[in-house]
């Protein structure tokens, strides 16, 4: 990169001079610009860290000194964690199978994370696949908050999978481990990693129990972190496995699961948005294991599976079609840590329902300056018993769809879920 090296060293003689300066801007707005010029800069710059780390890989200059590997010469020249090192060798070796998302990330459409993200599910055995469906990926990445993005590259994962007869659970469940050690002051130290369903369950049970103790915290004076009280929240796991249910109480539901109707047949999802395919369930369908939510559209909600009191149902429902607070300014706080709300006020004639309910957070919900006004209410579907049957009787008949090449890529039906 010989031509280029003059230009790094005015580029960094650039750089010099702005860390030099005082930062003082005019207003917020003008604050503000410079924010996501500066992401953007370094968005670009990452891509052409990635393409210089690829040149160098290639010609092996990292082993003239007899480095072991390139993340070793990389980690050590640049005062970094091989674990870091190793990050940007990955993202060096991927970007020539990516095109069309290199060119999206140098003109600020997609981020370096995005490219991480596409560049995880263009392994070896996806390639071919990939390359024919990257300008689609990339054209619904763009339109998508990143969360949403990364569901709807696990759903073309998932796809392409099934066209390659790859065993994605098979795979999963060998990659599923658990370790527990002692240190020397005789700490247990865990450390691990679970399917996506074993783990849903896991955290599910964990967060429950985890606030439990905050609410027992709170009326006692104790003070613990929530890293703390997860840690007694797992060890009163272990108490309650060998107890039953008190009073003899149905547990609850271990986990819920979203799955789609006829506009959003190929939808079967975890809650916390993982993507799983419907033959992982089979084995969690008795019981109270499992709690279903049937969608028609991506905000239409048929049914919920009767572990619940009516109003708890609806409750659940829209915790489970919002996945996060619906605040325009595109909150993501969390479900669980969001109030539902109605979006026409009750005392003005708002009705109860899943059409006028919303997930907000308790700061975008309690203070009234930072709440939208006249949120639009989306237009109420009647939902019937019949249609509630109908719908999940298509739903058992239909536990392991084989989703066919004709149906993808996934396209706005699956992006609508956000």
């Amino acid at each position: 990169m010989g031509s280029g090296s003059g230009a790094l060293a005015e580029l960094e003689a650039a750089v010099d001079v702005l860390l030099a300066e005082a930062p003082c801007h005019e207003s917020g707005a003008h604050l503000h610009a410079d924010v996501i010029s500066l992401q953007r800069i370094r968005a670009k710059l990452g891509v052409l860290a990635a393409a210089t780390l690829s040149e160098w890989d290639h010609a092996l200059v990292w082993a003239e000194d007899g480095s072991r590997s390139a993340a070793s010469r990389l980690a050590r020249d640049t005062h970094t964690s091989v674990r870091c090192a190793k990050q940007e060798m990955r993202r060096a070796r991927q970007l020539c199978h990516l095109p069309i998302v290199q060119a999206a990330v140098t003109a600020g459409d997609l981020s370096l994370e995005h490219l991480d993200l596409l560049g995880s599910a263009c392994t070896p055995e996806r390639a071919e696949l990939f390359a024919q469906h990257e300008a689609t990926l990339v054209d619904q990445c763009t339109v998508l908050a990143y969360a949403d993005a990364v569901r709807l590259v696990q759903y073309w994962c998932q796809r392409a999978d099934d066209v390659l007869n790859t065993p994605t659970q098979e795979r999963r469940a060998a990659k599923a481990a658990f370790y527990a050690s002692s240190s020397l002051d005789g700490m247990v130290v865990l450390n691990g990693q679970l399917d996506p369903i074993g783990g849903a369950i896991v955290t599910e049970a964990l967060r429950r129990i985890e606030h439990e103790l905050y609410l027992a915290d709170l009326k006692s004076g104790t003070r613990r972190t929530p890293a703390q009280r997860r840690a007694q929240a797992l060890v009163e796991m272990a108490h309650r496995s060998q107890a039953a249910p008190p009073n003899g109480r149905m547990p609850k539901p271990l986990f819920t699961v979203v799955v789609g109707d006829h506009t959003a047949q190929q939808l079967c999802e975890l809650a916390n948005g993982t993507v799983i395919r419907p033959s992982e369930l089979v084995e969690y369908f008795s019981a109270a294991m499992l709690e279903t939510v049937l969608f028609d559209g991506p905000s239409t909600v048929l049914s919920v599976s009767r572990r619940r009191s009516f109003t708890g149902a609806i409750r659940r429902a829209i915790e489970v079609r919002d996945r996060r607070c619906q605040h325009p300014s595109g909150c993501d706080e969390p479900a669980a840590r969001c109030d539902v709300d109605h979006i026409k006020p009750y005392r003005l004639g708002g009705v109860t329902s899943q059409f006028n309910g919303r997930l907000l957070c308790s700061t975008h919900n309690r203070h009234a300056s930072k709440r939208d006004e006249d949120p639009p209410v989306p237009d109420e579907r009647i939902v019937t018993r019949l249609d509630e049957f109908r719908a999940r009787i298509r739903w058992r008949e239909t536990r392991n769809p084989v989703i066919a090449p004709a149906h993808w890529p996934p396209g706005a039906e699956i992006a609508e879920f956000g």
